[in-house]
């Protein structure tokens, strides 16, 4: 019953946290789950145009908590003018992040990516 608790919990806590997870996210239940991945799509022939945006103020958190029986962890990632593609296949494509401009961007246990463009 215990173990059902947890993963119920786990679960729980994955599916709330999903929006903070984007595209990718992990999470451990020592000696029951382990799980991560990230959702991919095919980008061909496309252009992808990020130009004349301004960011102020933008604060990326992210950390881990974990107890005896569930560990969660959590990336905080802002993109901030930037393309992110995480798990998927471009080709044929043209990317352009130009004329952008970004003030106070922090990034605390997490990242900051600022006028640019992440492809993983």
């Amino acid at each position: 019953m215990s173990r059902k608790l947890v993963c119920v919990g786990a679960l729980l806590a994955s599916v709330l946290a999903s929006s903070a997870m984007a595209q990718s996210g992990n999470i451990s239940v020592p000696g029951l789950i382990s799980a991560s991945g990230s959702n991919g799509s095919t980008v061909k022939n496309t252009t992808i145009n990020v130009s004349g945006n301004s960011a102020k103020r933008v604060t990326a958190g992210g950390g881990s908590v974990g107890i005896k029986v569930a560990e969660l962890e959590m990336q905080g990632v802002a993109n901030v003018n930037s393309v992110n593609i995480t798990g998927s296949e471009v080709s044929d494509s043209v990317i352009n992040v130009t004329d952008n401009t970004a003030e106070d961007i922090y990034a605390i246990g997490g990242t900051a990516n600022v006028n640019s463009v992440n492809i993983n």
